[in-house]
């Protein structure tokens, strides 16, 4: 490697850790923006569109046609963006009639990867694993095209690059280098090489990443950050180690020893409203949430998970099953990110495309990097705060009737049934009052007559993944209880809103009398 750790961090120190940003560096206006400075680099980013289909006869509100993708375009456009980065699963079946209405969306907006005035913005855009093997989802290309000849005329897989080449009109290569306006993109394929029989193989995104790196290190500017874009989250970086949709480990360690990389990923389809999406450890890894829908954190609480979202791993099927709520609506928040370099910051402003809202407050990156990294997990969960009810808020407690969601194991032999039951709504009030807001509520139901007797959930909040001024984020969540999973006698629920760092705010608590047996 050719540029030292010691060595930029070295340079770096000299920038000053707060000044410029009146001692908070996380909250802080930035001024490039308030004050008109032009920026010297403008990028959008996006991930997971999952295009299927274009957008002839489709409604914006619709999954998988490319009018969400174009509606992002034409915004970017119009923030004079130098560069739009998709870091992966820009198909949804990983063909060329997908990929075709994804540059459908690109040319309608960028013809030649140009503005109307001539001026040049350039695509980095990289392969998922939807792109790679989403051909073999359900079949779906051996369905549509039984001849394994006319299969290959139509899967990516069969060829990147010729079909790259037709599309995109550039060359396909797994491990890329594109320079914009001075500063240096590097783009890495899910592509393990296997072509259409290798079956479902996501490989290890390290594989000649240092290679390329060493290749490439001395045109990489130590004092300026530099953009690496690939699907899977660096493990360990973004959302935590507890996220699904990392790789192994390899980029992790690879890009640890350079402090002024910025990552980029995908694949979890987390929303950019949880404040994890952004980390610094070594470098920088940043989470590109979906334009397609936010994910639900399934694999978060176990071993029970949210009551309102799904769970993983063995037996998770019955759990979910016995769940008294259907799963959290998040098909109508489209999400990405428009990025400003500075010379002293990078200011990075967080987008919904369906209401055209902001998701919070901008993220504000001093350069060149320093240490401590201001959006280090620990530092941050400090400064957040705790979310809090407002004044006057109260918990809403009735008796209803509800279904649990009823399932099958996944040999078929077990089945758990959907049936109505008896069952206690709770209605929790929105709770994001002050800086931070409510990313899931703990919901504890207590007997009165026995402090031992405990039944508890978790619900992540409505509106967790939409801007703060959206209807969705001041509406109530409730969470429902079988009355047969309750202590027995009168009950105490109290519920705690937790931001996304895991900061707990001042609970509620209401009490309910259990009726009588007639």
């Amino acid at each position: 490697m050719y540029i030292s750790r010691r060595f930029f961090i070295g340079g770096a120190t000299a920038f000053g850790a707060c000044g410029a940003f009146d001692g908070n560096r996380l909250f802080a206006s930035p001024a490039g923006r308030a004050a008109g400075k032009a920026p010297n680099l403008t990028f959008g980013v996006v991930s997971d569109i999952h295009i299927e289909k274009t957008g002839e006869g489709e409604r914006i509100e619709s999954w998988r046609n490319n009018l969400t993708f174009r509606r992002a375009l034409e915004w970017f456009r119009d923030q004079g963006v130098d560069a739009v980065v998709v870091a992966g699963d820009m198909t949804n079946y990983g063909t060329v009639e997908e990929l075709e209405a994804v540059a459908q969306a690109w040319y309608s907006v960028f013809p030649g990867d140009r503005y109307p005035d001539g001026r040049p913005v350039e695509k980095v855009f990289v392969l998922g694993n939807h792109d790679f093997h989403g051909f073999l989802y359900g079949g779906n290309a051996a369905k549509l095209y039984p001849d394994e000849a006319e299969r290959a005329r139509h899967v990516l897989r069969a060829d990147f690059a010729g079909f790259w080449r037709r599309v995109f009109h550039e060359d396909y290569v797994r491990f890329y280098r594109k320079t914009v306006k001075g500063y240096e993109f590097l783009g890495q394929h899910w592509d393990d090489g296997s072509g259409m029989g290798g079956g479902f193989r996501d490989g290890e995104s390290g594989p000649g990443l240092q290679a390329f790196l060493n290749a490439h290190g001395r045109a990489i500017d130590p004092a300026r950050p530099f953009f690496y874009v690939q699907h899977p989250h660096p493990k360990d970086t973004c959302y935590g180690p507890w996220a699904w949709g990392h790789d192994k480990g390899m980029v992790t360690n690879i890009l640890s020893a350079w402090p002024n990389a910025v990552a980029f990923s995908g694949h979890s389809h987390y929303t950019l409203t949880d404040e994890r999406s952004v980390w610094q450890g070594g470098f920088t890894s940043v989470g590109t949430s979906s334009l397609r829908y936010s994910g639900l954190p399934y694999n978060a609480r176990l071993p029970g998970g949210y009551e309102n979202s799904e769970t993983e791993g063995r037996g998770a099927w019955k759990l979910d099953a016995a769940k008294m709520m259907p799963r959290l609506a998040s098909g109508d928040s489209r999400q990405g990110m428009l990025w400003r370099v500075y010379d002293d910051r990078m200011v990075v402003q967080r987008r919904e495309f369906l209401a055209g809202l902001d998701l919070g407050d901008d993220w504000v990156f001093p350069l060149p990097s320093a240490e401590p990294r201001p959006f280090a997990f620990a530092a941050r969960a400090q400064k957040a705060g705790a979310p809090e009810f407002p004044a006057g808020a109260v918990l809403a407690v009735s008796a209803v009737k509800a279904k649990n969601r009823g399932g099958v194991s996944g040999d078929g032999k077990t089945k758990l049934p959907s049936e109505e039951k008896a069952a206690v709504r709770v209605e929790i009030p929105a709770a994001s009052a002050g800086r931070a807001r409510s990313y899931e509520f703990e919901v504890v139901a207590t007997s009165k007559s026995n402090a031992e007797a405990q039944k508890s959930k978790f619900v992540l909040a409505e509106g967790f993944n939409m801007p703060p001024t959206h209807k969705k984020t001041s509406a109530p969540t409730p969470c429902v209880f079988a009355l047969d999973e309750l202590p027995a006698g009168d009950v105490r629920f109290v519920v705690t809103p937790i931001g996304s760092f895991g900061n707990r705010g001042k609970a509620l608590a209401a009490e309910w009398s259990r009726p009588p047996v007639a």
